[in-house]
């Protein structure tokens, strides 16, 4: 059975007819891209999301800042940023964590004194995400990945922020939370659909095991059916839209 095959059979059997939509971004819906600012949606895409807001309770769930996914969509969507601390939901901005403002002060005090580590490991490109910060090693010579990660480690050790490594990416995040423990609340424990293609997503796979997990690019831990690529999402979404209510 390939990928797509499993999806929709999982889908009708375990999850229909209205399960809430947990859809990551990055590497899910859009191709991974080298400058995370060029990744904007797309008409196709803006068109597809609308529909599935439209026919599903759906929520975009990324690492990005809110105001950066926002502008990368361009249309109205609920939405579970930074990894689950913040969301914007119904027009209502909520913090998932308590004190998001001191992590927010953090990130910009280490943001303003960005100078001297960009000059230490040449190409290196940080990214304030209010409330996270997002190291991008795409452009940095390999021989120092290493010791950037060294470097990071030991910010964020100091500022009590936990660091995730992703791909091309180092970032400092808010502790203590993470995309399964928001989808988790946030769904109470209606059926629910979580794509995504990255190890955050194995985070809300492990914590909403009953949901029908689909992994994009490859198999993550935990999911039940793998697409090969976005393209093959978005054609999955097309549809699931299409199903009878």
């Amino acid at each position: 059975m390939n990928g797509m095959q499993c999806a929709r059979q999982a889908f009708m059997r375990r999850i229909r007819p209205a399960p809430v939509m947990f859809l990551d971004y990055d590497g899910t819906l859009t191709d991974i891209v080298m400058n995370p600012e060029d990744a904007i949606a797309d008409d196709e895409l803006k068109d597809l999301l609308l529909k599935v807001k439209k026919r599903f309770e759906t929520y975009i769930v990324t690492g990005r800042g809110l105001d950066d996914i926002q502008n990368l969509l361009g249309i109205d969507m609920d939405i579970i940023a930074l990894h689950g601390a913040v969301g914007m939901i119904s027009g209502k901005r909520i913090d998932f964590v308590p004190d998001m403002d001191r992590y927010i002060r953090i990130c910009d005090d280490l943001f303003r004194s960005r100078d001297d580590l960009i000059r230490e490991f040449p190409g290196l490109r940080i990214y304030n995400k209010n409330g996270n910060l997002l190291f991008h090693f795409g452009r940095l010579d390999v021989s120092m990945h290493e010791s950037l990660f060294h470097k990071v480690r030991d910010i964020g050790r100091e500022a009590g922020m936990d660091i995730y490594l992703g791909k091309l990416i180092i970032e400092l995040r808010v502790p203590g939370i993470d995309k399964g423990i928001t989808i988790s609340r946030i769904r109470a424990g209606r059926n629910a659909l979580i794509a995504g293609d990255d190890t955050t997503d194995e985070e809300a796979f492990r914590k909403n095991s009953d949901s029908l997990r689909i992994s994009v690019g490859r198999k993550l831990d935990g999911s039940d059916c793998v697409l090969p690529d976005p393209e093959s999402m978005r054609r999955f979404l097309q549809w699931a839209v299409q199903i009878p209510e």
